[in-house]
C-alpha cells in the first residue's frame, strides 16, 4: 500500500497505486505527496534511480582558499 498526504483536502491514508494516476485519490487534486514502497514503483523509475545513483558526483568547480 501506498501513502498519501494531500494538500487541497488535507486527507492522508493508504491506498494502492496506480502509476497511471496522479492526483490525490480522495479529491483529485494534484497537490498531493506520495510515498510508495519499492515493490510498488513502477520499473522504469527503479531503473532511473539506480542510474542516478551511480553517476559519479561533480568536481568542486571553485578554486580552494589555499595560499
Amino acid at each position: 500500500m501506498a501513502r498519501f498526504r494531500c494538500r487541497a483536502c488535507g486527507q492522508e491514508g493508504e491506498f494502492t497505486y496506480d502509476p497511471t494516476r496522479h492526483e490525490c485519490p480522495r479529491c483529485g487534486s494534484a497537490d498531493v505527496q506520495f510515498a510508495l514502497g519499492i515493490d510498488e514503483m513502477p520499473d522504469e523509475l527503479i531503473d532511473r534511480i539506480v542510474q542516478a545513483l551511480s553517476l559519479p558526483e561533480p568536481l568542486d568547480d571553485h578554486p580552494t582558499d589555499e595560499d
